[in-house]
C-alpha cells in the first residue's frame, strides 16, 4: 500500500478508483485529488465527455440555481456523471466510450480521445469545479447518451 493510499483510502475505492483505472499514471490523478485539486484524465477508453454550454441547460431549467439545474437533469433520467466547470459556464457529462463516434448535437463538444478536467470525486460544492451529480463508479453510472440528447432537445425549444 502506498503512503498516499494510507493517508486517503477513498482514493483507492469507488469513483476515484474507477475513474483512474485505465489511466497510464493513476497516481498523478490521485495525488491531485488528495490535495483537493482537479485531475486531468484521458477520455476515450473508459468514458467520453460531452461539454455543454451552461445556457442550454439553464434556459430550460429556468434557473441558474443548482437545485433547479440538478432537478432538470434528474427529470431527464440523468442521475450521475455531471461536472460543473470552475467558471460555472459549462456542464460536462461523462458518457460511455464511443459516444464521440456518433455525437453531433449543436452547441456541444464530445471528446473521445482528449483530456478532461475532473474535480475531486467527492467534491459536490464550489469553489472550483464540482460534481453536480455524483462521480461515476462504473460504466452503468455514466450519463446515457439518449437521455442526454433528449434533455438537450428539450432545452433548445423556444
Amino acid at each position: 500500500m502506498s503512503p498516499l493510499t494510507r493517508l486517503d483510502p477513498w482514493l483507492s475505492t469507488g469513483a476515484a478508483a474507477w475513474l483512474v483505472s485505465r489511466e497510464v499514471h493513476p497516481r498523478v490523478a490521485r495525488e491531485a485529488w488528495a490535495k483537493g485539486l482537479p485531475a486531468t484524465l484521458r477520455s476515450g477508453a473508459h468514458f467520453d465527455a460531452v461539454h455543454i454550454v451552461a445556457s442550454l441547460i439553464e434556459h430550460r431549467a429556468a434557473s441558474r440555481e443548482r437545485d433547479a439545474v440538478e432537478a432538470h437533469f434528474r427529470a431527464a433520467g440523468i442521475t450521475g456523471a455531471v461536472i460543473v466547470s470552475r467558471r460555472h459556464d459549462r456542464y460536462t457529462t461523462l458518457v460511455p466510450p464511443g459516444t464521440s463516434d456518433f455525437w453531433d448535437f449543436p452547441h456541444t463538444q464530445c471528446l473521445g480521445r482528449d483530456y478532461v478536467t475532473t474535480p475531486v470525486p467527492t467534491r459536490r460544492e464550489p469553489p472550483g469545479a464540482y460534481w453536480l451529480l455524483p462521480a461515476p463508479d462504473g460504466e452503468l453510472a455514466l450519463c446515457p447518451p439518449a437521455r442526454l440528447r433528449a434533455l438537450l432537445c428539450t432545452t433548445t425549444e423556444r
